[in-house]
């Protein structure tokens, strides 16, 4: 009876209890995994020291060959942008050039723990001529495939529009055509350790002018790291078909193809290679 008169009076009434909020926590065991390692958006373990530059032979040629149809051809503005099929001829002659013809750099990174070396990214280079624009044009002519019909007139007429021959009054140009580094090492520096290295390559040689037509935002940025001039750039959207039609469709934030040129002045010689050791 006493109770029921104190509940009644409000003594133990819930009412004047303070309300609790206990956040519901979950218990389970801890894992490696649940810790981070490594920074967010970078390849862990990933050291551009290990990374090592090779003038490519012969017998590279299947490697580059595999290395553009899983890593370049894919990423590629001027080829993704035209929604161009990666089975077509066109990819395959020029694949099987750039493979076995050319100036071909690799860059090998060494993984430690398997002591292995991965091909980390690809650069090829090759004399361009100004009659090579003339072809083109005529290859695409006759081109029954709409989308290889635009890429050949699209690098016709990058080649074309900055006037490059007449600018620096040379008879050709040492064009890097292939410049791409595979996904697991890209914005690491390695695309930037190839172009420098077609650089001092194409010094010792003395060419006189190097061109970059950068399809990509980060070509661009690799060319501008390494000290190119910007000569000519253009939107997508403003190269069109006969019909007046846009032709390109690329991904952000691959919007514009600019050429980047780097002049190396005739009378100032070329840089001589160093010496061997063993002539020191």
């Amino acid at each position: 009876m006493n109770c029921i008169k104190a509940l009644q009076s409000g003594i133990f009434s819930f009412r004047s209890l303070p309300i609790v909020n206990l956040p519901s926590k979950r218990f389970r065991r801890k894992f490696p995994c649940d810790v981070c390692c490594h920074t967010p958006y970078k390849k862990p373990c990933f050291d551009i020291n290990s990374v090592t530059i090779e003038r490519a032979t012969d017998n590279h040629g299947r490697l580059i060959k595999s290395f553009l149809y899983n890593h370049y051809w894919p990423r590629e503005p001027s080829v993704v942008g035209l929604w161009m099929s990666l089975d077509c001829p066109y990819l395959e002659i020029i694949t099987d050039r750039y493979s076995f013809s050319g100036d071909r750099f690799l860059a090998f990174e060494l993984i430690k723990r398997t002591n292995e070396r991965n091909l980390a990214g690809v650069c090829v280079a090759n004399m361009t001529f100004p009659w090579m624009i003339g072809e083109l044009e005529d290859w695409a002519h006759f081109t029954a495939s709409q989308p290889e019909r635009n890429r050949m007139y699209f690098i016709a007429h990058c080649l074309k529009s900055p006037n490059l021959f007449a600018k620096y009054n040379v008879d050709y140009l040492y064009d890097v055509e292939i410049l791409g580094t595979s996904d697991e090492v890209a914005g690491q520096g390695v695309g930037r350790l190839l172009l420098q290295t077609v650089l001092k390559h194409a010094n010792e040689l003395r060419h006189a002018v190097v061109q970059v037509i950068a399809v990509n935002q980060y070509t661009a940025r690799i060319c501008e790291k390494c000290g190119m001039k910007r000569e000519w750039s253009m939107d997508y959207s403003e190269f069109v078909d006969d019909a007046g039609q846009r032709v390109f469709f690329p991904r952000r934030p691959h919007h514009t193809v600019a050429v980047y040129v780097k002049h190396f002045e005739p009378s100032l010689g070329g840089r001589l290679p160093c010496k061997p050791p063993y002539l020191k």
